[in-house]
């Protein structure tokens, strides 16, 4: 292999955008500086090689900078998406609460029809809770969030089975939701990203 063949493996060193603006160039300076040296082989290819090593590292550390950058901004939305998703179907939660309360008052319906009902209602304001949490983006929304997100599912399931008054939309959202919020938080980085955010 020639040295201009090795110097263009070591140019693999570089980020793959910088080597495409400038390898030829960088290329063309080899061939110059190879030309016109007076040092011994192995003092030339020690400069070379501590000249890529010194320059690519600072750039590589941009990029992954960068990326992770790209990564939080695109977890920020998607919090902020399944924010604005909890506080939706929680306001939902709470109408059909209130709605389903009031008939039960009217209808004479028994106490614990009503306590379910309440617990109903309890739930969905837990969901606000976590959906206001998450689109704020405080440092402290992640632990909200997890913990309106859990006490909303527990108390959803306790108002299930003291009395079955919810409907399969409403049971499949007062359970899918908190169990869909608490996977994002936990999942890789969602959750911190968001919490680190402010």
């Amino acid at each position: 292999m020639s040295a201009e063949g090795v110097y263009r493996v070591l140019l693999r060193a570089y980020p793959t955008r910088f080597r495409s603006d400038y390898a030829r160039e960088m290329t063309l300076l080899f061939r110059d500086a190879l030309r016109n040296t007076d040092e011994t082989a192995f003092g030339f290819w020690l400069a070379i090689v501590w000249d890529v090593v010194r320059s690519a590292t600072p750039m590589w550390i941009d990029v992954l900078r960068a990326r992770e950058t790209e990564h939080s901004q695109i977890v920020e939305v998607i919090m902020k998406g399944l924010g604005g998703v909890a506080v939706l179907l929680g306001f939902y939660g709470a109408v059909n609460a209130m709605i389903e309360a009031m008939a039960g008052m009217r209808g004479a319906l028994g106490g614990v029809y009503l306590l379910a009902v309440a617990l109903g209602g309890v739930a969905a304001t837990l969901i606000i809770t976590a959906g206001a949490a998450l689109l704020r983006a405080a440092p402290t929304a992640r632990h909200t969030a997890t913990f309106a997100s859990i006490a909303s599912l527990m108390i959803i399931l306790v108002a299930r089975f003291a009395h079955p008054w919810m409907s399969v939309f409403s049971l499949i959202v007062g359970i899918g939701l908190p169990i869909v919020l608490l996977a994002a938080l936990r999942s890789g980085g969602l959750g911190t990203s968001t919490s680190e955010a402010a």
